[in-house]
């Protein structure tokens, strides 16, 4: 009688333990702030990498121009110079590169050397933006030389044709891959003029927008820039 009652004992203790274990991991939160998120450096570019997401809150290494958003995601001495990681949003499907300005620290000016594009690219759907990452060298004889502060900028953003599409079946394309475009239910025509120039016109769209941004954000769409500069004021390099 004595041995069934300590079984009793042990299989209730059993079930209170597994209790507490399946409330226990309930408590741990289903989302994480951006900070504990987001890793600021830019992995070995050889490794495929987890784009990460433009964070949400200001900071210095962080901008919006023309409702695209920079963040700077690394800086660092190479064997050739110095390198610079970025993230950016993409108003649309279109192949966005960016155009980076001359890097200024101490009394030198430095031309941009090279761009690696990172894989693992978010694409845009017309219900959200996306995100490309990128490496940008700059070519320094003595890297030893390179000082805090550094003056760094983006010039501004392009699309160029993709071989894939006609100008007019690349204009379409990101059109209809733009967020801001199908939330204002832009529907335009769109003819080739030769040259690889198209000629774009307005068949409709939500009549509660006004005119006028609705047809800047088409010519924008259609030229497939946008301009900036996004500047950035870099105080800190990667040991």
């Amino acid at each position: 009688m004595q041995n069934k009652n300590i079984k009793f004992i042990f299989i209730i203790f059993v079930l209170v333990f597994l209790a507490n274990s399946s409330c226990t991991s309930q408590s741990v939160p289903s989302s994480i702030t951006r900070s504990s998120a987001v890793d600021q450096s830019l992995p070995n570019p050889t490794q495929t990498i987890q784009v990460p997401q433009p964070i949400e809150e200001k900071t210095a290494l962080y901008q919006t121009v023309s409702d695209i958003a920079v963040e700077i995601t690394s800086v660092k001495r190479i064997s050739t110079g110095l390198e610079v990681g970025i993230c950016y949003t993409a108003p649309d499907n279109g192949e966005w590169r960016p155009l980076p300005g001359h890097l200024f620290f101490a009394s030198s000016e430095v031309y941009p050397d090279e761009i690696e594009f990172l894989p693992d690219e978010k694409i845009a759907d017309g219900k959200n933006t996306g995100i490309r990452c990128a490496l940008i060298r700059y070519l320094v004889e003595d890297v030893s030389a390179i000082t805090t502060p550094l003056m760094f900028s983006i010039i501004q953003f392009y699309a160029p044709g993709r071989e894939m599409y006609s100008p007019c079946e690349e204009f379409e394309q990101r059109l209809s891959t733009n967020q801001k475009a199908n939330a204002y239910e832009i529907k335009a025509k769109c003819e080739e003029v030769g040259d690889g120039n198209i000629s774009v016109e307005l068949v409709d769209n939500d009549k509660s927008i006004a005119k006028d941004k609705v047809s800047k954000l088409l010519a924008d769409i259609a030229k497939g820039e946008v301009a900036g500069p996004w500047e950035f004021t870099i105080t800190e390099i990667e040991k």
